[in-house]
């Protein structure tokens, strides 16, 4: 849809994105698409797809001390890395410094800020890259990202 030349998603075409970053092959064609586009892009996709696996983790009950094993894994990797720079998605560093300061807090909405921030970006390439994989097999689109 366009409203005064920008284009306003539709409910069904964010869906779409999500199950198509929840769904492992999909994924890992759109990270290798994003990642043409510019250096943390590929970061997000992973990002967002450890932060469902966090909040999976939290709804299924585990216990506390994994739970906070896996925001430690995921602030080591994406948000304070040992690695610079030291944050390695595309988020606001307000939003980095929010999460460092509520890392002992266990439920499953610590990263949801940074999370729907991530999923905004990305969402900006879904369709491209529709439009570039439309006339491909599954095979094909991994071929053709390889040759770009």
């Amino acid at each position: 849809q366009h409203v005064d030349s920008k284009w306003v998603p539709s409910s069904s075409e964010i869906i779409a994105f999500r199950k198509a970053l929840l769904n492992p092959v999909t994924a890992n064609q759109f990270q290798r698409f994003v990642s043409l586009k510019g250096d943390l892009l590929e970061n997000g996709v992973l990002f967002w797809r450890e932060v469902q696996k966090y909040k999976d983790l939290c709804h299924s009950h585990c216990n506390n001390a994994t739970v906070q094993k896996k925001i430690t894994a995921i602030i080591d990797c994406f948000i304070n890395s040992a690695v610079p720079p030291a944050l390695q998605i595309d988020i606001p560093p307000e939003q980095a410094k929010k999460i460092l300061e509520h890392r002992k807090e266990l439920g499953p909405y610590i990263f949801r800020e940074a999370q729907m921030t991530i999923f905004a970006l990305l969402f900006k390439f879904w369709p491209k890259f529709c439009k570039f994989r439309s006339n491909l097999t599954s095979d094909e689109i991994l071929l053709a990202l390889e040759r770009k």
